[in-house]
C-alpha cells in the first residue's frame, strides 16, 4: 500500500477528483482540493483536542513475592482512572470532511439538488449503519473497521441510485461524501457516544493518531473506484 501511494496520489487521484468535482460545476477548486489531499499524509500527525475525559483503564503493577528468599516479580492487573483526550486528526478527518462539505454545498446548488441530496443521505445512512455494525472496540487502541467495507459499500450504493436516473457522472462525488460522512458517523461518532468508555486509550483521535483510519481512506478509495467504473 505504501508503494502504491505515490501512484495513486500522483496519477490516479487527479483524474478521480476531476471526475467528482467537474459534474458538480466546481472545477476551479480542483487545484486547491488536490493540494489538500496530497498534503494530508503530512497533516496526519496533527490532532486538535476537542475534549478531555476520565476513563477506567487496567494497568499492570509489578509486585514481588519471596520464593525461598528469592524475590520473584509477579504482575497484577489493577483498575485505575486515567485522562483520555478526544481529538480530531487534521489530515485524516478535517481535510476529507471539509472536501465532503464543499461537495455537499455544490450538490445543494445543483438544479437536481433534491435528488442528489437524497441519494447522498441514503448512501451515508447505509455506510454508517453497516460500518457501525462491523466496527470493533479494541481497548487501549481505538475503533477498528475492516478497511474495504465503507468504500465498496458507498461505491455500489451510489451507483445503484445514480445509474437508473442517468446521474452516474455524479457517482464519484456521492460515493466520496457517503463514505466520509458514513465512516465518520458509524465508526467514530456513534461508537464514542455509546461505547466510548470501552476504548480507554490516552488519545482517541477521530481520523487517526498519526495514521489514517477509515475516513480518509474510504473517501479516496470510493471516489477512485467509482471514477474508474463510470
Amino acid at each position: 500500500m505504501v508503494l502504491l501511494a505515490p501512484i495513486l496520489l500522483g496519477f490516479v487521484l487527479p483524474g478521480a477528483l476531476a471526475a467528482a468535482l467537474g459534474p458538480l460545476g466546481i472545477p476551479a477548486a480542483l487545484p486547491a482540493v488536490l493540494a489538500l489531499l496530497v498534503l494530508s499524509p503530512f497533516l496526519g500527525f496533527l490532532n486538535v483536542v476537542v475534549k478531555r475525559r476520565e476513563v477506567r483503564a487496567q494497568i499492570m503493577e509489578m509486585n514481588y513475592v519471596s520464593f525461598f528468599g528469592i524475590p520473584v516479580p509477579v504482575a497484577r492487573p489493577r483498575w485505575t482512572t486515567v485522562e483520555s483526550l478526544i481529538a480530531i486528526n487534521v489530515g485524516g478527518a478535517l481535510v476529507p470532511i471539509s472536501i465532503a462539505i464543499l461537495m455537499t454545498i455544490a450538490e445543494a446548488l445543483n438544479p437536481r439538488a433534491p435528488e442528489l441530496l437524497a441519494m447522498t443521505a441514503v448512501t451515508t445512512v447505509v455506510v454508517a449503519a453497516v460500518t457501525y455494525r462491523s466496527s470493533k472496540i479494541v481497548r487501549g487502541v481505538g475503533i477498528v473497521v475492516p478497511a474495504f467495507i465503507p468504500p465498496v459499500l458507498s461505491l455500489f450504493t451510489a451507483l445503484l441510485f445514480t445509474w437508473p436516473l442517468g446521474l452516474q457522472a455524479l457517482a464519484p462525488a456521492i460515493s466520496y461524501i457517503g463514505a466520509v460522512y458514513g465512516t465518520l458517523i458509524g465508526a467514530d461518532v456513534v461508537n464514542l457516544l455509546t461505547r466510548g468508555d470501552e476504548i480507554a486509550a490516552w488519545l482517541v483521535s477521530i481520523g487517526g493518531a498519526g495514521t489514517f483510519d477509515g475516513i480518509f481512506v474510504s473517501g479516496i478509495m470510493s471516489m477512485i473506484l467509482s471514477a474508474l467504473l463510470i
